[in-house]
């Protein structure tokens, strides 16, 4: 895949620039998370649709481990990011987990590849005021995260890796060639509202949220590339 600029820091580095002129606020960023899997033969389309969101997003794709045993293993997959997904299919009421699955700031769900219906939760979900706020500084190989929130709001700091590509030998995509971004490699999820993180060397970028553990709902979020 080719090396490009995150959606997020278009946003943030055009963001200024429109303020200045007059041309009206910045769209708060919103963040979605695509539970995927490579053994999904429906999940590349949504891979597709999020990598052409507009820069109001900011996209974590969390590759999750129950397609594994059905005959190829993902390399990215967790156990992890399947209990992530679980605590959405509680929050949500749902009869069971599926893939492609998107969530919409903690608050909304869809099929990862219902375009119109994604770009339309985020541009809703953007309008809204961010509850708190959150920031990035990297320092070498440690992130450190401030947030400024309200008691029973955790601090979530995600690594994540772009620009991976697998060759897929098995199962439903066997054959296939699959280009993956903003790839889940770490979450820490702390009750503070200052962490310093030590990243994966295989670390892209770094997202950071507020999110309630209770509702699951995301209040504000940032991200930021490393400069390695």
């Amino acid at each position: 895949m080719f090396i490009h600029v995150p959606r997020y820091l278009l946003l943030a580095a055009l963001g200024g620039a429109l303020l200045a002129a007059g041309a009206g606020p910045v769209r708060t960023p919103v963040l979605v998370e695509l539970f995927t899997s490579e053994g999904c033969d429906s999940c590349p389309p949504a891979d597709k649709v999020l990598e052409a969101l507009d820069s109001s997003a900011i996209v974590l794709s969390e590759h999750v481990d129950y397609w594994d045993h059905l005959g190829w293993r993902d390399p990215f997959s967790s156990r992890q990011y399947t209990l992530r997904q679980m605590a959405y299919v509680r929050s949500f009421s749902l009869s069971s987990a599926y893939t492609p699955q998107a969530v919409v700031g903690g608050s909304r769900e869809m099929v990862g590849s219902r375009a119109d219906a994604l770009r339309a939760a985020i541009a809703e979900a953007s309008n809204r005021k961010p509850e708190g706020s959150v920031r990035i500084a990297i320092n070498g190989g440690t992130a450190n995260v401030r947030a400024e929130t309200p008691q029973g709001r955790d601090l979530v700091i995600v690594a994540f890796e772009d620009g991976a590509t697998t060759q897929v030998a098995s199962g439903e995509n066997a054959g296939q060639t699959i280009a993956n971004d903003s790839i889940v490699r770490q979450i820490t999820r702390v009750s503070a509202s200052e962490a310093n993180v030590a990243l994966p060397a295989n670390a892209s970028g770094v997202a950071a949220f507020l999110q309630d553990p209770k509702t699951m709902r995301i209040y504000a979020a940032t991200a930021a590339r490393t400069r390695r």
